[in-house]
């Protein structure tokens, strides 16, 4: 179905603080270009304790620990990496309704291809870093 799909995809992936790349999480593990699979940092730009990674399954991370989010009569905060992955969705629809005209492929790249290099994130994911929206902004602009 995945394969299939003209939709771009972004994928949590997964909260077991497990390597994806030793032990698929699906979705986020189907290899797609059209699918980007999204870990969890903390406050400190740090792999989120639970988050799952993968060196070679895992693209980026965003911020997933204590995120503030609507629930019924008010507001909570939650942490994972279903709290991540909606950073990343909502920096791509900045990007196509500033680009309308992009395509997955260019869209893929404006998100992977701009994120903050981190440290810790070295070897975890395969960007090695974490969303930067404005960065992201910039690279779909050409």
């Amino acid at each position: 179905a995945f394969a299939d799909s003209p939709a771009f995809h972004l994928a949590a992936a997964g909260n077991d603080g497990t390597n994806n790349d030793v032990r698929p999480h699906y979705p986020s593990n189907y290899d797609l270009d059209n699918i980007v699979a999204v870990a969890a940092t903390d406050h400190n730009d740090k792999l989120a304790y639970f988050s799952q990674y993968g060196a070679t399954s895992v693209d980026l991370a965003a911020p997933g620990v204590d995120i503030l989010s609507t629930v019924p009569g008010g507001y909570d905060t939650y942490s994972g990496t279903s709290m991540a992955t909606p950073h990343v969705a909502g920096a791509a629809t900045l990007i196509v309704s500033a680009y309308p005209q992009i395509s997955n492929e260019q869209l893929r790249d404006a998100l992977l291809g701009s994120v903050d290099k981190i440290p810790a994130l070295e070897g975890k994911m395969t960007t090695g870093g974490r969303l930067n929206v404005n960065a992201a902004l910039d690279r779909a602009a050409g």
